[in-house]
């Protein structure tokens, strides 16, 4: 019985453990690598896709730099990005 309860305490913890490494694989750094539309603003920030012809113009440019930056887990880029999506900012 106590052979039982170990194992189910283990399997307990193993679960909640997954989730928080399968994250920490994953790394997401620039505008776009998280769904949004892969713009960074003049003050620095991403901007959202809802701002992007007010703050970036329409079609965007000048003001704003294009990042599309890819998400990368386990060293393969994620599905959330098309394969053609650059992984560092320009």
């Amino acid at each position: 019985m106590r052979a039982l309860v170990a194992a189910v305490l283990i399997l307990f913890s193993l679960a909640a453990v997954t989730p928080a490494i399968a994250q920490e694989a994953c790394s997401c750094k620039g505008c776009g690598c998280k769904g949004g539309p892969g713009w960074r603003g003049p003050e620095g920030f991403c901007v959202s896709q809802a701002k992007l012809a007010e703050v970036c113009g329409s079609p965007p440019g000048t003001p704003c730099k294009q990042e599309a930056a890819a998400r990368v887990c386990f060293g393969k880029q994620s599905a959330l990005t098309g394969p053609t999506a650059n992984t560092e900012p320009r």
